[in-house]
């Protein structure tokens, strides 16, 4: 069971993330409203995945996305802000979703990223 991370500063959306991942079989370990917050705990949950908003409420996400990637964790964004392309130059292995996200369709990328990164770990970002 991949454990997921997810970094959204709406706690209605991050509880329905929650809910859905983890009806799909997926371990929620943490959701964290601001950067900060991720950036400081990440290092000790050792996730496999990541779904992450942009915009969170102390800034955008990109410091914690880039950790993230430098730990070979699978990234997926969800945003009503970016376009795919304007992630995928940094970020090209990680997939993108559109706010508002059809769980089918979130689950389904996360899903994507678990097996590439079953197959080689640590070469995700």
């Amino acid at each position: 069971m991949a454990k997921v991370l997810i970094c959204e500063d709406e706690a209605v959306v991050a509880l329905d993330l929650q809910i859905f991942l983890e009806d799909a079989g997926f371990e929620v370990i943490g959701s964290f409203p601001t950067r900060s917050g991720a950036l400081s705990a990440i290092g000790s949950m050792n996730p496999d995945l990541a779904v992450l908003d942009v915009r969170l409420a102390d800034g955008e996400v990109f410091p914690v996305a880039e950790r993230l990637k430098d730990m070979g964790v699978g990234l997926v964004f969800h945003s009503g802000h970016l376009k795919r392309h304007d992630v995928s130059g940094e970020y090209p292995d990680a997939e993108f979703c559109m706010k508002p996200v059809a769980p089918d369709t979130l689950i389904a990328a996360l899903n994507r990223l678990d097996a590439r990164t079953a197959a080689a770990p640590g070469a995700l970002g």
